[in-house]
């Protein structure tokens, strides 16, 4: 008998949705469950604050960096489906205890300015700065075409032709894909400033004093080149793209379906076994969900032992620091209470960077302890200044991304949760009006987010980054090429190249990686 479907995808979120697309365009009968009522994982936005159901909350992300550097918009052509984008300039600022700030715009020259305010030096090494990262851009643009995992002839030829236009930053370009983000500002910068800046930028990726971690600093490459943008009436519309494209593409959709068990039998994936009983059959399987959870759910005896134990160790939060998120629903619109640009640029639609430099390093040490940082470092997105679709008319939300914060902190959570928030919000107060009217927060930990998404230890890239783990050693070593895990299994979620972020490559990857197969 013909199985009803040729592909059946774990987990419905960005990854899932656009691997289906892609998929269904060829022609191929797909079906994503999706364990949640709704799909779009951690790119979505609900009303989940009861006191205040009028409020519009982003429950994963809220900034859309890599999505626009991806041909994913442009191939399924989301612009179509109803999803709409707004641009902010400048797009960061970091600011200053003191009253001062340093904004971050596209052009990389006006940022340079910026900082020269606190520091010539540090400006002119800025610039320095950028221009190595272009480099850095160049050959993971290089590297990035085609599967990581396949080297033609046209790749190394492509590699070749940077590595000498770059020739002359050899060193240096060697040094960030190996060092330690800390490391590299404390090198490059000599204001604290600067490096509170840097550093409070790249948190998000990890430990900043890990080795390796530096070429987080890629992310300056992007927002310079590309920039940043928001989705207008949040993340569920971005979602709603998606659903919309797959679809379109006749993709079936199975929501409120947990999958309790990937049938590999025979040596190869036979489909899915749901916690209800059900079996749904498919030649292939891509799980979306992160590697441990697809090891887990893996019939036993279906992965070699190399395989599964690879997985199985595949890092995430190792260092039991992971970002928490707090979402803040007001009466009152968010507003900088003192910090102005020296130039009169409007910082309220910027994301606010909170921390110093030693707080960031103090916050991690005390992370890793199990400790929740005695002084908060976090950016804050007033997410109403640019889209006031989000709230009721003259309201705000504002969206607290904490990215130095413990997993697991040695009280519990519950202890811990109301005490942290009160001081998270104290902070961002000294920063912003609008907390006088709060009506309600949403405040998601790891193990929060863990609880609600299956995500192991809430870890939002699935593995942590870092440079021994990019390309073809995502998820690990040996198992970041074309081939499946099993015959017909693969994964396609954030644990493959080229990881976190909503940018839709490991869905697209994936999808090309199961069209070969079947070829």
């Amino acid at each position: 008998m013909t199985a009803p479907y040729d592909v059946i995808i774990v987990g419905g979120g960005h990854n899932g949705l656009i691997a289906g697309a892609y998929l269904g365009k060829a022609g191929k009968r797909v079906l994503v469950v999706e364990q949640a009522s709704m799909a779009g994982g951690l790119s979505q936005s609900d009303h989940v604050i009861p006191e205040a159901p009028d409020h519009m909350i982003n429950t994963g992300t809220a900034e859309l960096i890599h999505i626009r550097a991806s041909p994913v918009m442009q191939e399924l052509d989301l612009r179509s489906y109803g999803w709409k984008t707004v641009e902010t300039d400048p797009m960061y600022a970091w600011l200053d205890p003191k009253g001062g700030s340093i904004a971050v715009f596209r052009d990389p020259r006006r940022t340079a300015e910026d900082i020269a305010r606190y520091s010539k030096a540090d400006a002119k090494a800025y610039l320095e700065f950028v221009d190595l990262i272009d480099g850095l851009m160049q050959f993971a643009g290089a590297m990035g075409k085609g599967d990581p995992g396949v080297r033609t002839a046209r790749n190394y030829l492509d590699l070749a032709k940077v590595a000498i236009r770059n020739r002359a930053l050899k060193t240096k370009l060697q040094l960030i894909s190996t060092a330690p983000a800390d490391q590299l500002a404390a090198e490059w910068f000599e204001h604290p400033a600067t490096r509170a800046l840097m550093l409070g930028i790249v948190a998000g990726a990890g430990p900043f004093d890990t080795d390796g971690n530096g070429i987080a600093y890629a992310l300056f490459g992007l927002l310079h080149r590309i920039g940043v943008s928001k989705a207008v009436g949040g993340m569920r519309m971005f979602a709603n793209a998606l659903l919309g494209a797959y679809a379109a593409c006749g993709g079936e959709l199975m929501l409120n379906a947990r999958v309790a068990e990937i049938v590999i039998r025979d040596g190869a994936a036979r489909g899915v076994r749901l916690t209800d009983g059900r079996t749904l059959e498919a030649g292939i399987v891509i799980a979306t969900c992160d590697p441990v959870t697809a090891a887990r759910l893996a019939t036993p005896d279906g992965l070699d032992r190399v395989t599964r134990t690879r997985l199985e160790y595949a890092p995430a939060h190792r260092a039991n620091v992971g970002p928490s998120l707090i979402n803040v629903a007001s009466s009152q619109p968010f507003r900088l209470k003192r910090h102005e640009h020296a130039d009169g640029v409007e910082l309220n639609q910027a994301v606010g960077l909170i921390g110093t430099a030693d707080e960031l390093r103090a916050a991690l040490v005390q992370a890793r302890r199990g400790q929740v940082p005695a002084q908060p470092v976090f950016s804050l997105s007033p997410m109403t200044n640019w889209d006031p679709s989000m709230a009721p008319a003259g309201q705000g939300v504002a969206y607290i991304y904490l990215p130095v914060f413990p997993v697991d902190v040695n009280e519990g959570w519950d202890t811990a949760r109301n005490p942290a928030a009160h001081a998270i919000i104290a902070r961002a107060a000294e920063y912003y009006d609008g907390f006088d009217g709060e009506r309600g927060r949403w405040f998601e930990t790891c193990p929060d987010r863990e609880a609600r998404t299956g995500l192991t230890k809430g870890c939002v890239t699935h593995v942590d980054f870092g440079a021994q783990r990019t390309g073809a050693k995502r998820p690990a070593f040996g198992l970041g090429g074309p081939e499946p895990l099993a015959p017909g299994f693969f994964l396609g979620g954030a644990g493959i190249h080229p990881g976190g972020g909503v940018s839709g490559g490991p869905g697209r990857l994936v999808a090309k990686r199961v069209l070969n197969y079947l070829a």
